[in-house]
């Protein structure tokens, strides 16, 4: 089953530009792949700085993470189930 996508239009400086030409025409298929590829590799790092902020508040408090690390991490959740709906991967 083919997944739905959605068309946006980006400005880039010339020297942006030339950068995603070269960089397609080396290891990627076409530009959506390159930018897909950057937007996964975006998300990831966000996922992880988030797990990082939450073990480090569980580290000696047996509590547990604060309300605000909750909220952190729950925000980013969201963030990337609506993305994944979008995706048609959920």
């Amino acid at each position: 089953m083919a997944m739905k996508m959605d068309t946006m239009n980006i400005s880039l400086t010339p020297q942006q530009s030339e950068y995603v030409r070269r960089t397609v025409d080396r290891d990627f298929g076409n530009a959506s792949e390159f930018f897909r590829d950057l937007l996964r590799e975006r998300m990831r790092q966000e996922i992880e700085a988030d797990l990082a902020v939450l073990g480090a508040t569980t580290k000696g408090a047996a509590a547990g993470p604060g309300e605000r690390e909750i909220e952190s991490v729950l925000r980013v959740q969201r963030q990337v189930r609506r993305e994944w709906k979008r995706a048609g991967r959920v």
